[in-house]
């Protein structure tokens, strides 16, 4: 049993972490990769941390269920979204109690009629703040003409009262205004949210205002910071006055290293302070505080970045050591990686003691291992300081998901590094074909697999999906190699911020690099390279075969930018594209890293055959980038105009969302 693209597409994906105040249950989330109909399904599963093989099934799967967390003072109460309402249309919040035969029960007297958003249970588990969509105003059929700049859709807040039913519009808080995120202050009194001018990608590159409003009174909000843009996830207000945020390590870069801001309180004159973003990144931060103890201390876990590896720390903030903190780590991944911010941590109190509950999705090429949750116990006199070895803690998975994978043929895994031709080290992931004796590998056919972003990096995870092809070709009998290149996550600042040089100028280098390294060490046979990527992955692929001509025999350009210039002009991100390519017209001149040249001037002289995958529906990278490169590989003179071939998916965002649309997309490249 291969890695075929039906089994690929027809795959679960596992996600939404949440530890129970005791840390005795998991609960999580399973959802169809891709659907298959009109409906997104989802189901809610529920685990024992600590015991094998415990997770079942929690709801039924009919409907879009989501977004579950735990009360924060009843582990036996879960609170969740679903669509079960108007299965396809607007949701609602629902309770259901465990331990017992219940249905789930809505806790709104009347569902949102756009659907919620986001939703986080206040400490006293009082009320529940939320996010939807305001209702706009009433227009006819086909009355649906949109101006530039107008705002439609945008997010608003509002408060739930479980016990009641009735919910509350924080009409306070400016209508014009989208709502990006929230959160609650640790004693339930104050929701602290950010505000920016629009709800599309281009408004995350302006200023966003963070504001903190009453729930108990009726005071105007007050802005107590502004950001030059958009942070990443949700700001965390602890008990010890604390507000923490993750933006780039130079707030005004576009491109950067993410980095942990700690502020000293809630008003205007806080001092603010940086930690992580120097070599290793900080990307995911949780409020591990039990509010149950009524500390005036505050504690975070945050996910950090470290080249290939992944490490969670434990943070420690005490309102009488102003500027003081502790940090101790919890979990270090071992030769596997962490789903895309599957996890959560917890400090749990019991009659043994303090102890630290962590779960997540973890998966590994190296060992072969399926996405599964875990879990692992530390104890508190096992924690250990900054830089020091992995605590004690016990690992225990919970689930058995996507067992397809397990039995499929073993796709040997393994980190390497080397140096760049200007003297940096950079790191990759190599896969082996199945049944490959890596000890005496002979020369075999390569592909290039290029990651997007450019701020993301490849892992020793193991999950292949529609634009994620590195199992599946390895399978088909190719060495593919995946090189983290400067731009990416894992290295901190000087690294990721070299993306703002313009595409071309180290990452397509770093990207030649392995190549050349994987040739030297007698793996890859030179005369048979292919290259490959979706989305930033795409981009480079286009520029790296109109810079090398005749390097490689094939290339797959997924979603890829070929003309910077018209991409700044027509992209929902122009700042970020403009950064990448050096390029804002509107500036009246190009920008000092401005690539002179865009894929589509350097067509001539290309030899490699080239397929071009793009999604109608695509506002990240417009489909029109992958019909400019089509048409001019087809006005070329020379091989490379009749080895062209350009497929349109129709509906289809930058993500494919359809089961049919994601097995084409994989069959197309298994037989390229």
């Amino acid at each position: 049993m291969f890695h075929t693209p039906s089994q690929i597409a027809s795959s679960q994906k596992v996600r939404d972490i949440s530890i129970s105040p005791d840390g005795e249950r998991v609960l999580y989330q399973v959802q169809q990769f891709y659907k298959s109909a009109d409906r997104v399904l989802a189901e809610l599963w529920l685990a024992q941390t600590g015991v094998a093989d415990s997770a079942q099934q929690l709801t039924n799967g009919d409907f879009h269920d989501r977004a579950g967390v735990f009360h924060p003072f009843d582990s036996n109460m879960v609170i969740f979204l679903s669509d079960r309402w108007s299965p396809g249309k607007g949701g609602n919040i629902y309770s259901l109690r465990l331990n017992e035969e219940e249905v789930p029960t809505p806790l709104a007297v009347e569902p949102m009629k756009k659907g919620i958003q986001q939703l986080q249970v206040s400490p006293d588990g009082k009320y529940i703040a939320f996010t939807a969509a305001g209702d706009g105003p009433a227009r006819g059929d086909r009355d649906d003409a949109r101006k530039m700049g107008d705002k439609r859709g945008l997010s608003h807040l509002f408060l739930l009262n479980p016990i009641t039913g009735e919910v509350l519009s924080m009409d306070r808080i400016r209508k014009d205004r989208h709502v990006e995120s929230f959160t609650w202050s640790p004693d339930s009194k104050e929701l602290l949210y950010r505000l920016r001018e629009d709800r599309g990608p281009e408004a995350a590159e302006r200023e966003v205002l963070l504001e903190r409003v009453s729930v108990v009174s009726q005071d105007a909000p007050v802005t107590i910071d502004a950001y030059p843009r958009s942070p990443s996830g949700s700001n965390i207000w602890l008990s010890s006055t604390h507000i923490l945020t993750l933006q780039n390590y130079d707030a005004d870069n576009v491109l950067d290293a993410r980095t942990l801001y700690v502020r000293e309180g809630a008003d205007k004159r806080a001092l603010v302070r940086k930690l992580y973003g120097e070599t290793e990144d900080a990307i995911r931060i949780i409020d591990m505080t039990n509010h149950g103890e009524g500390t005036s201390n505050g504690m975070i876990a945050v996910e950090i970045a470290s080249d290939t590896d992944t490490r969670i720390d434990g943070i420690s903030f005490s309102t009488s050591k102003t500027g003081q903190y502790e940090i101790h780590s919890l979990f270090r991944t071992q030769d596997e990686a962490i789903w895309f911010g599957a996890w959560d941590a917890r400090r749990v109190h019991s009659t043994t003691g303090v102890s630290y509950m962590f779960a997540a999705v973890l998966s590994s090429g190296i060992r072969h291992e399926a996405p599964n949750v875990w879990s692992v116990r530390v104890d508190d006199n096992e924690r250990r300081c900054e830089g020091s070895s992995l605590g004690l803690g016990v690992r225990t998975q919970l689930s058995s998901h996507l067992q397809w994978l397990v039995k499929a043929p073993q796709i040997k895994t393994e980190v390497i590094r080397w140096k760049s031709k200007d003297g940096v080290e950079l790191s990759g992931l190599v896969r082996y074909p199945p049944n490959i004796d890596q000890k005496h590998v002979c020369a075999l056919p390569t592909i290039l697999f290029l990651h997007g972003g450019p701020y993301r990096r490849d892992v020793p995870d193991y999950m292949p999906y529609f634009c994620n092809w590195r199992e599946m070709l390895a399978s088909a009998g190719y060495l593919v190699i995946s090189p983290n290149y400067r731009g990416s996550q894992g290295k901190g600042h000087t690294f990721a911020h070299a993306a703002a040089s313009g595409i071309g100028a180290f990452d397509w280098p770093d990207c030649q690099s392995m190549v050349h390294e994987v040739v030297a060490r007698g793996l890859a046979d030179p005369d048979r390279l292919g290259v490959a990527g979706w989305s930033h992955g795409g981009s480079l692929t286009a520029w790296g075969i109109t810079q090398t001509k005749t390097m490689f025999k094939a290339a797959i350009v997924g979603a890829g930018v070929s003309n910077w210039e018209s991409m700044v002009m027509e992209a929902a991100s122009p700042e970020l594209e403009g950064a990448l390519g050096g390029i804002s017209p509107w500036n009246g001149r190009m920008n000092k890293t401005s690539r002179k040249e865009s894929p589509v001037q350097r067509v001539a002289g290309v030899t490699t055959a080239v397929l071009i995958l793009h999604g109608e529906k695509d506002e990240r990278v417009p489909l029109g980038q992958g019909i400019g490169l089509y048409r001019s590989l087809k006005r070329t003179e020379g091989p490379c105009k009749d080895r062209v071939e350009m497929v349109m998916y129709p509906r289809e965002p930058h993500g494919f969302v359809e089961r049919k649309h994601a097995e084409d997309v994989m069959l197309r490249i298994a037989i390229t």
